[in-house]
């Protein structure tokens, strides 16, 4: 299983909701949060938002904890393996 398609169109999405190209070089252990990307809470839920409605993947349905949401690559895999469970 690759997650990289998923990955890519993640990074996309990051670097619109953060209006920032780091995104899309960023390492996939760069947290989203804070030091890393910079998502503050407002981010975080638009984020949530647009994962569902793109990937079709409710995050905080399925990951009450949120610890998807702890990078890149985190939350990139997290996605990958719902789509393709389903």
């Amino acid at each position: 299983m690759s997650i990289e398609p998923t990955q890519t169109e993640l990074r996309r999405l990051l670097a619109e909701l953060t209006s920032s190209d780091l995104a899309l070089t960023a390492p996939a252990d760069t947290p989203l949060l804070r030091e890393g990307l910079g998502l503050d809470s407002l981010g975080g839920a638009l984020l949530l938002k647009q994962v569902r409605s793109r990937f079709g993947v409710d995050v905080a349905d399925e990951d009450l904890n949120l610890d998807c949401l702890a990078t890149i690559g985190t939350l990139a895999a997290f996605i990958a393996i719902r789509r393709i469970s389903r």
